[in-house]
């Protein structure tokens, strides 16, 4: 894919992401999608569209946070060809009531119009941290 054709895919991504609209997420994604998170956050990885859409919505983070408040800060956004790099900040009420506010990198590689791979970088420490899992 070309450059613009991959920055305006990931703009729409982004959108669809932060309003957790899972019919724009599955129209943007590729049958055999993939979703890589650090190994250290203990989920994942999710392939095929249904199973990365329902991670995507609500499955992983619909344990942990508050969806009601969530927000994606998206301040840097460099795209290449087919892949797009996504510095954010995420920040969210978890279900115990904590604050969380962590900062994420996203690669994107793209394909035929779609997503086809995520790859996520977190600070797991921090989270696992605020989350109660590691003290």
């Amino acid at each position: 894919m070309k450059t613009e054709e991959t920055r305006a895919l990931v703009e729409r991504y982004l959108e669809a992401r932060a309003a957790n609209d899972a019919p724009a997420l599955d129209a943007l994604l590729t049958d055999d999608v993939e979703w890589h998170l650090p190994r250290s956050a203990g989920a994942g990885p999710f392939a095929g569209r249904p199973q990365v859409v329902e991670a995507l919505t609500g499955g992983v983070s619909g344990k942990l946070f508050d969806l009601s408040t969530m927000k994606r800060d998206a301040w840097k956004v460099i795209v290449d060809g087919d892949t797009a790099a996504v510095q954010q900040r995420l920040t969210a009420t978890t279900l115990q009531g904590a604050e969380y506010v962590n900062e994420y990198c996203w690669i994107y590689t793209c394909r035929d119009g779609k997503v086809a791979r995520l790859v996520e970088y977190a600070d797991t420490l921090h989270a696992g941290r605020v989350l109660g899992f590691v003290k």
